[in-house]
């Protein structure tokens, strides 16, 4: 299997910090910037408008990285926030500037966070955004909030979390500060290859897993198999499931970012392929060039990842080998998975290449923990002491048998000789005469 693609982005979310971000944004100074906010001109309201565009192609990986240095004070400063939407706005680009920027419209959207209300200024929002929906924003700072002023901040795009029931999943991430908004766009990305945009959601995700493993009160999980996630993957994501699968491989992947280090905690983690069980229904994928579909009967891959190894997977690593700069080995035998669905995932298959179908698609586990499900009682005997007794038995059994062959060898000589003796006592010895010849 496709080992998980290890340039995926890390963006962490944390408290509202930053620096300038002035060298981003090209044509842009602080005198510029107070001339966007607020936009109650015409003039302030078209450079607003080119400002959004602006940071729609500002590396936002960068600019996170400028936000965690210091405290945003300063108009042109970068700086992260995120709360509840309470309104959203909507109002339309300049005619003059609609075909220059490619827009139509931006956006104004009052959030609740954890002080005051504060703006969020963006030209991309998604649609389904309604009032209490979780809403993060990484942009540039045109307001502080100081003067009985609104705190208000521009930004290329923002992350959004529905308001809706959440799934214990959802819930035991949140209560790990885990940022739930984080999670929009997974759906969008149903089937797809991994891309950068789900590093954000993978790397935390993955970190938070790690973090959980060793808590004593997690709910309960709910039992899964591929078919779980096969029907309906866009509504399964970051569900909190356990899974029944027999191992393939374990690879170890390297992370070589010390940005992704430090989110992770560790250099490296480890991607197990697996096979889950689909039970009695048959799946059927779709081929190119008209021919028959692919099908997959009584099992299908899975791909799970995790920070840590458990123990038991963990003792053979010195008889790993080096394959494409990662540390892959062999796994069998039957493991039980406890975690998070992360999404279905696309990757090249040599398989489904022979079938001529198109790259397999399967479930992106991340684990919290991974237990063994392969009986235990011959190894809490120990090998070394079932060889002994086996050894010794056999011994034993050769004696025994060696002694009573000598012991029924010696019977029969004695019942053969008392034999011969008894013979010897009735035979009749006396030979008869012949007549004697008559002689005239």
């Amino acid at each position: 299997m496709c080992v998980l693609c290890t340039s995926l982005l890390i963006l962490t979310m944390n408290t509202v910090v930053g620096d300038s971000a002035l060298e981003l944004i090209s044509g842009f100074d602080r005198a510029r910037l107070e001339r966007t906010y607020p936009p109650t001109e015409p003039e302030g309201l078209n450079e607003l408008c080119k400002l959004l565009y602006r940071l729609r192609g500002v590396d936002e990986n960068r600019l996170q990285q400028i936000s965690t240095t210091s405290p945003a004070s300063e108009v042109g400063d970068a700086v992260q926030d995120s709360g509840k939407l309470i309104e959203l706005k909507r109002v339309l680009v300049p005619q003059k500037l609609q075909e220059y920027l490619g827009f139509e419209s931006i956006y104004f959207l009052e959030i609740k966070g954890d002080g005051e209300p504060f703006l969020v200024m963006t030209s991309r929002v998604p649609s389904e955004a309604k009032e209490g929906d979780q809403i993060s924003a990484t942009g540039i700072l045109l307001s502080s909030g100081k003067d009985s002023k609104t705190k208000a901040i521009a930004s290329g795009k923002v992350g959004w979390f529905a308001n809706r029931p959440m799934s214990s999943g959802e819930e035991l991430l949140q209560s790990q500060d885990f940022n739930l908004s984080l999670l929009a766009g997974l759906a969008n990305r149903n089937r797809l290859p991994l891309t950068s945009s789900d590093g954000d959601a993978f790397y935390t995700m993955l970190a938070t897993a790690h973090r959980i493993a060793s808590s004593e009160h997690l709910p309960t999980a709910s039992t899964a198999n591929p078919v779980t996630f096969l029907r309906d993957g866009k509504k399964s994501i970051a569900q909190w499931v356990r899974m029944e699968v027999e191992g393939v491989q374990i690879t170890k992947i390297a992370v070589s970012s010390p940005k992704r280090q430090a989110q992770l905690g560790s250099d490296h983690y480890y991607q197990i392929d697996a096979i889950g069980d689909l039970g009695e229904v048959v799946v059927k994928i779709e081929s190119e060039d008209s021919q028959d579909p692919v099908e997959f009967k009584t099992r299908y891959p899975v791909s799970i990842a995790i920070r840590a190894l458990p123990a038991f997977l963990a003792d053979n690593q010195s008889q790993s080998n080096e394959y494409d700069g990662s540390i892959v080995r062999p796994l069998r035998g039957k493991l039980a998975m406890t975690g998070f669905f992360f999404r279905l995932w696309a990757y090249e298959s040599e398989f489904m290449q022979q079938k001529g179908a198109k790259d397999q698609f399967g479930p992106l586990m991340i684990a919290a923990s991974v237990e063994n499900l392969e009986p235990t009682s011959i190894t809490s005997i120990g090998v070394e002491k079932i060889g002994s007794y086996a050894a010794l038995a056999m011994i034993c059994g050769i004696l025994g048998i060696w002694i009573w062959q000598r012991s029924t060898n010696r019977h029969d000589e004695r019942a053969k000789r008392k034999r011969i003796e008894q013979q010897a006592q009735n035979v009749n010895f006396e030979v008869p005469t012949l007549p004697e010849e008559r002689i005239e």
